[in-house]
Parts: C-alpha cells; structure tokens; sequence
C-alpha cells in the first residue's frame, strides 16, 4: 500500500523536472480510507513546494485522519524563498507522514521530521528509499559534496567509436536512444561540449520532447582554448543565444558574445575544475551534462570529474574511426571503474548508466 502511493509521489515529482533546480523534485499525496483525494507537486523554482501545491488542491483546513505522502522530508527552516512545510503540516493536523527519503540539505536533515513528530503526528521513512534518492541523484550529490552532479552522456558502436575518421557520425544510435538523452539533458542544468564539438556538429544543444513544452532551456557550455568559433553556429544565433556561454582562458579573445557570457578561468592546463564550478555555481548551475566529444570527455573522466556515465552502444561494427575515449592508463590496476551498474536496451541499442567509484 505505502509503495503504490509512494510511486505516485515519484510521478508527480517529475512533472517538475527541469524547472525546481537547484531544489529538488518533490511530490505529493493525501490519502484518506486508502483513497487518493488530493495531490501536489513542486513545479518551479520559487513557487509552491508539493506540500503547500497539495493544500492549495484541497481546501478543508483540518486533515485529521489523513495520510501524506511525500517523497522526501518536509522542510523545517525559512532560508528560502517559500514557508517551512513541516509547521503547515502540523497546523493542518495530519494524523500520519509517511516518506521516501530524509532531506540531506543540513538545514533540514531530520529536523522536519522532529517537528512532525514533536506535534504528536505519526512518521514512517524509508519507504522506496533507493528509488527516492535515485530520483533526486543530483540534489542528493551536491548537498553530499557541495559539487555539481556531472553525467557523461556518449554514443558509439560496439567497437567504442563515435565517428567515421572524417567526424561523420549522424545518426549511430536510434531514435529512441536520442530521445532518452534528450530526458537526460532536462534533467541538468547545463550542457557542456568542447569546440570542436561545435564547429563539426552545430548542435542546437536544446532539450526537445513532443510530449513536453519546456519552459526553461539548460545553459549551453562551450569549452575553447583558441577562441575560434563558427559566428553562425546555432547556440550563438538561435532563441536561446542568451542561455550560451563560453568557457576559456583569460586571455583568450572571444568575439561571438558578450562579455558577460564569457566565463574566463586563469589557466585551462592543469585544468581548474574548482575554479569552473565555483563560476558555474554562481550563475546557478549545479549540474552538467556532458555530451562531447572525445577530448572533452577523457578530460574529466581522467581527472575523476564524472558522477554519472550513461553510454548508448549500437549493435554496429565501425572499425577504424575516432575513438570514445582517448585514456592513457599506466597499467591494469588503474583502470576505471564504476558501481551501481544497470543495462537496459532502448530501441535497438544498449543503455549502460553507472556511478563513478
């Protein structure tokens, strides 16, 4: 009984994804006589969370003899930008709060649920627990390590190439696979890819959904060194032009946008992964997805930069082409590894997602 309402919290939870970070995803639901008879969720960033969504559907002040659910811990502070659920909870007389996961924000962990039971109300936790935290992976990590959640998005055949050796890479993989990374890419707040990604592809960098009408686009990162890039590429003209910034040294010069889209770090070898995110942090961007290519990608799984990997394989053979990965690893013992595997196909293609050991 708890999984299935819990399950639905999930549902409504992603109806927000894309537009709550830097919060997370939360939904919500009150059942009364095993009966669901209102729901809410988080849908924006500064507006509602679920809880309060979830009162606004359902007017009787008084929830005496009713269940919520929620998948994660209501809120108990006031730095931010709505009021504390857990003293609306408790003002409405919830008889039970049954929860996924135990908010790991130290502003709340544990607090919201103190004050629930402080006032008498019955708290169950734990329930899907790994499903929940699965949901919010890129919440849960940032407030763990205070760094963004980085994925690495690839494609490529069986024989780990991404490109014919003159770049021709459209399409490897099927339709279904793209439009699974184009879920991938809403969830993130950010796209990161290196020039040369630019001046081959002209990508559009956008998340594009049918059965979706996004609101909000995630930023479009582009890493340089040289500084030479296509004035006609569609980041740097489309509708979202604004939404594209370029990442190079300090010196570099830049003429295809203003200055204010320009992130300039002090040295890009080593490379300053701190310094980056600390820049990304302060223009709201605590996640990346990256998706190329090659150098890009050996870059930050080298120097251990990746949280996530979600690689799509076509069952095809290329033979020569460019590679997946450019790593050189000084012996068997330093090769990298990731846990919490899972393989699942999509379409005619293998999806592979693993977290960084």
């Amino acid at each position: 009984m708890h999984e299935s309402f819990m399950r639905r919290c999930f549902e409504l939870a992603l109806k927000g994804a894309g537009m709550v970070s830097p919060n997370p995803m939360v939904g919500a639901v009150l059942v009364k006589n095993g009966k669901i008879i209102a729901e809410g969720f988080h849908a924006k960033h500064g507006g509602p969370h679920a809880e309060a969504a979830l009162s606004q559907n359902y007017i009787d002040n008084n929830l005496s003899g009713c269940d919520l659910y929620i998948n994660l811990e209501p809120c108990s502070h006031t730095k931010k930008l709505t009021p504390p659920c857990a003293p609306e909870i408790v003002a409405r007389q919830v008889s039970r709060v049954i929860i996924s996961n135990i908010d790991p924000n130290p502003q709340v962990a544990g607090n919201g649920v103190k004050m629930l039971e402080a006032a008498g109300i019955e708290v169950i936790t734990g329930v899907l627990e790994h499903e929940g935290e699965k949901l919010n992976e890129i919440f849960f990590h940032r407030m763990r390590t205070q760094k963004p959640f980085i994925t690495l998005k690839a494609a490529a055949t069986l024989d780990g190439k991404t490109a014919l050796s003159n770049g021709e890479s459209k399409w490897i993989t099927s339709p279904e696979a793209r439009l699974d990374a184009h879920h991938g890419r809403l969830l993130h707040d950010a796209i990161l890819i290196g020039a040369e990604t630019l001046r081959r592809d002209n990508p559009a960098l956008t998340v594009r959904l049918p059965e979706l009408k996004i609101e909000k686009q995630p930023y479009r990162l582009i890493l340089t060194a040289s500084g030479k890039l296509p004035k006609e590429a569609q980041v740097l003209t489309d509708e979202h032009h604004h939404r594209t910034f370029v990442i190079t040294h300090v010196d570099t010069t830049i003429d295809v946008l203003p200055p204010q889209q320009v992130i300039r770090l002090s040295t890009l070898r080593p490379f300053p992964f701190e310094e980056l995110y600390q820049k990304l942090a302060e223009l709201g961007i605590h996640s990346l997805w990256l998706e190329g290519g090659s150098n890009l990608h050996t870059l930050f799984l080298a120097h251990k930069q990746v949280s996530k990997l979600q690689l799509y394989l076509a069952p095809k053979i290329m033979g020569q082409g460019l590679n997946l990965f450019d790593l050189k690893l000084p012996d068997i013992a330093s090769l990298i590894e990731f846990q919490s595997t899972e393989v699942t196909t999509i379409g005619s293609d293998i999806k592979f997602t693993g977290k960084f050991l």
